[in-house]
């Protein structure tokens, strides 16, 4: 059976069979960068705001298919020169396939083309340099915790308390939070709203303290990992930027791994920008059991400009 391809058209449907797709290369694969839970903060957090049949969304993943299987994925985060590339092992022999439509569709509309890997991921890497991708620089950190082997105390100061969002919410709140945290004054209610309707969501572990006047000052939310069951993620974690050095960020990471730990999950992953990040001091904090390393390859190609 031959391999075919298309864009992607975001509908339900389609969004299901990528998250299967990914699942199930999280079974096979053990550095895939794209998982089924970064698919769902995608669609459901960083592009909410943006209608189903949004052109970005055609644009921007691409999807190969042998038969109704998807065997290998393109996607872009945010749409500018950053792309993921996901390939079962079985069928690497498509990756010529990929690379044509990165470089001949994805990127004539840009200057460069730039895919994050893991350091370790060799077999991507080689691929990578053979088509004339050098790498530029350490862009972040996945550090995994054992929970088994962590401290899950601590402290809060006298009149904080840490809630759930479905338990306190303040909707202004907490946009006000997330805009404080991570410089975005285009985060919205419209951005909570749908996170909260994401088919992952688990409102037990969208934790945020609460300050003595009743505000928010720092949240995070934890995740169960669909393919692994006794795994999660933390994603995102903020702090408004009032309220730092004060043990907020580990207090609420803590209390969330707490609850995970209650449901039986044991491993628990969390992302972060490469150092100089003052973020990578909470989180090595923290004793992680692992920390891997994620690197960025760039390449330039022609932009229409160039022809």
């Amino acid at each position: 059976m031959g391999i075919s391809d298309a864009a992607y058209g975001n509908t339900d449907k389609e969004y299901r069979e990528i998250c299967g797709f990914l699942n199930d290369l999280s079974t096979k694969d053990p550095f895939m960068m794209w998982e089924s839970g970064r698919m769902n903060f995608w669609r459901y957090n960083v592009h909410a705001k943006k209608e189903r049949q949004d052109t970005f969304f055609r644009d921007n993943v691409h999807v190969w298919r042998e038969g109704q299987r998807i065997v290998g994925l393109c996607i872009s985060e945010y749409g500018r020169n950053d792309l993921f590339i996901e390939v079962l092992p079985e069928y690497l022999h498509i990756y010529p396939n990929i690379f044509r439509w990165v470089e001949e569709t994805w990127a004539n509309s840009r200057e460069l083309v730039e895919i994050d890997v893991f350091g370790d991921d060799t077999q991507k890497i080689d691929r990578l340099k053979a088509q004339g991708f050098a790498f530029i620089s350490h862009v972040e950190n996945k550090r995994i915790y054992d929970l088994d082997q962590i401290d899950l105390e601590y402290h809060l100061e006298s009149g904080f308390t840490i809630q759930t969002f479905s338990d306190f919410p303040d909707y202004a709140g907490k946009v006000t939070l997330v805009q404080s945290a991570f410089k975005n004054p285009n985060y919205s209610e419209k951005n909570v709203k749908r996170l909260t309707t994401s088919p992952d969501y688990i409102s037990e572990y969208d934790l945020m303290i609460i300050s003595p006047d009743k505000q928010p000052v720092a949240y995070c939310v934890g995740w169960h990992e669909q393919a692994k069951e006794r795994s999660g993620y933390i994603e995102p974690v903020g702090t408004h930027t009032e309220y730092r050095q004060r043990g907020f960020a580990k207090a609420v990471i803590r209390e969330c791994f707490a609850r995970m730990k209650a449901n039986n999950i044991r491993t628990v992953e969390i992302a972060s920008s490469a150092e100089p990040d003052v973020s990578n001091f909470l989180y090595d904090s923290l004793s992680p059991k692992t920390k891997l390393e994620v690197h960025k390859y760039q390449k330039k190609v022609s932009s229409p400009s160039d022809l």
